[in-house]
C-alpha cells in the first residue's frame, strides 16, 4: 500500500511536522507492543485436525510431486503477510484457502489472529506465498487483519511467538531483511524489493494503519526469541502427523496471491495484450485454454501475465479475485442449469475470474471454468 498523499504534502511542506508525527508514531508502536506482551500465547491448531472434527476434507497442498523442496534443504527465514481481507479470522482463511488453493496458485503455511495459530501444512515443503523467488527459501505466515487495537496487539503477539518458535526450530538466529534484504524476517514487501518475482508490499499498509511497522514486530519477535532461548520443546511445529494424513485435492485474498509461472489454465475466456497495454489481433482464446505463464507485469495499472513473446492477458483471468457472497447462491453451468444441488452461503468467500459474463440474459461470475455464480449474489 502506498502512503497516505496527505501525510508524505505536510512532512514535506513543514519540515517541523515530520519529526512529531514520527514520535507519535513511535510511541503508539512501543504502546502495542507493550500491550502484546501482556497476553498469553494461544498455541497452535493444526488445520489437518481442525478439519477432521467437523469432517471436511483436507486437501494436501503438497501432494502428487507438488513439493516445494527448499534450496538448502530448511527453511532459511521467515516471511510475513497480511490478508488484506478485514473480518475474515484464520479459521475462515484456512477453511478457503483448504478448498480453493489449487485455483488461486497461493497458500501458506499458517494463519494468524487474535485467536488462533492455524498451521497449514507442514514446515518441511515451501509454499506459494511470495513469487517464486522466495517460496523455495521461507517459511510464511500470513496475519489477519483486526479490528480493533488491542485485537491487533493480540494478534502481532501470537504472530511474533510462533515466528520465534520456527527461528529456534530451524536454528536461524533473527536479523531483519526488511531494509537491506539479508536476514531470516522478511515483510513481503522486502521480498518485492530484493527478491522481485512478486510486487506485493504488505504487511506496510496495514501495520501503518495501527501506527506499527517492521520494525516494531522484528523487535517484538526478537524479545520472544530470547525469552525462549533454544527451547523449542513446546509448540512446536508438527512437521509429521499431517504426513499421515490421505491425498485429497481440491480447494484465498489479494493479499497472498501471487502471479503464478508455468503451465496454467485460462478460467475465463481472454484477449491478449501487447506489453503496452493494447489489445492483439490474436483470437479470443476461450476458458480452459492452457497457457505458459513466464512473468507478471503491472500495465496503467492493471496487473498482466505474460504468455508469449509480447504476449499477456489479464492476471484475474488466471488468479481471479475473492468476493463475499451477500445472499445464499446456487452454482450453475454454462448454460444456465443448476450444476448440482449444492449452496454457498451468505458471508462466504468465493474466487471468481475475470469480469461478469452474460448467459441467457443473466449476469455471472465465472468460479471455474464451467461454473457459475449470479453476480447479484456478490456485494
Amino acid at each position: 500500500m502506498k502512503i497516505k498523499k496527505l501525510i508524505t504534502t505536510i512532512a514535506i511542506g513543514v519540515g517541523l511536522v515530520a519529526p512529531i508525527f514520527n514520535v507519535s508514531q513511535n510511541v503508539q508502536a512501543a504502546s502495542i507492543n507493550s500491550i502484546a506482551k501482556q497476553n498469553s500465547y494461544v498455541g497452535v491448531d493444526y488445520l489437518y485436525k481442525i478439519l477432521k472434527t467437523e469432517n471436511i476434507k483436507y486437501n494436501k497442498f503438497y501432494a502428487g510431486g507438488n513439493k516445494i523442496k527448499y534450496r538448502k534443504g530448511k527453511p532459511e527465514g521467515i516471511v510475513i503477510h497480511e490478508t488484506a481481507t478485514p473480518g475474515a479470522s484464520a479459521y475462515n482463511e484456512a477453511i478457503y484457502f483448504n478448498r480453493e488453493w489449487k485455483n488461486m496458485y497461493a497458500y501458506v503455511h499458517a494463519f494468524v489472529d487474535h485467536k488462533q495459530v492455524i498451521q497449514m501444512m507442514t514446515p518441511k515443503y515451501g509454499v506459494w506465498g511470495a513469487g517464486a523467488n522466495a517460496n523455495n527459501r521461507f517459511f510464511q505466515i500470513e496475519l489477519c487483519q483486526e479490528s480493533t487495537r488491542n485485537k491487533f496487539a493480540k494478534s502481532v503477539n501470537n504472530d511474533a511467538i510462533y515466528a520465534a518458535k520456527i527461528l529456534h526450530r530451524y536454528n536461524l538466529k533473527p536479523n531483519n531483511a526488511s531494509s537491506d534484504g539479508k536476514g531470516t524476517i522478511w515483510s513481503h514487501h522486502a521480498v518485492s524489493r530484493f527478491l522481485g518475482g512478486t510486487d506485493h508490499t504488505d504487511p506496510d499498509g496495514y501495520f501503518d494503519k495501527w501506527g506499527y511497522s517492521m520494525s516494531k514486530f522484528y523487535s517484538l519477535i526478537k524479545y520472544y526469541y530470547n525469552l525462549q532461548a533454544t527451547d523449542t520443546s513446546k509448540d512446536a511445529p508438527d512437521t509429521t502427523a499431517d504426513d499421515a494424513k490421505p491425498v485429497d485435492t481440491d480447494s484465498a485474498t489479494t493479499a497472498v496471491s501471487q502471479a503464478p509461472t508455468g503451465k496454467q489454465t485460462l478460467m475465463h475466456d481472454a484477449y491478449t495484450y501487447d506489453a503496452d497495454g493494447q489489445r492483439t489481433t490474436a483470437e479470443l482464446k476461450p476458458a480452459g485454454t492452457e497457457v505458459t505463464v513466464g512473468d507478471s507485469k503491472t500495465i496503467n495499472g492493471k496487473k498482466y501475465l505474460q504468455i508469449g513473446d509480447n504476449e499477456y492477458v489479464v492476471a484475474s483471468n488466471i488468479v481471479g479475485k475473492v468476493r463475499t457472497l451477500t445472499h445464499n447462491a446456487y452454482v450453475y453451468d454454462t448454460v444456465g442449469v443448476r450444476a448440482d444441488n449444492s449452496v454457498l452461503k451468505n458471508g462466504e468467500q468465493v474466487r471468481t475470474y475475470g469480469g461478469k459474463v452474460n448467459i441467457a440474459g443473466t449476469d455471472y461470475y465465472p468460479i471455474s471454468t464451467t461454473h457459475f455464480v449470479k453476480a447479484d449474489n456478490f456485494n
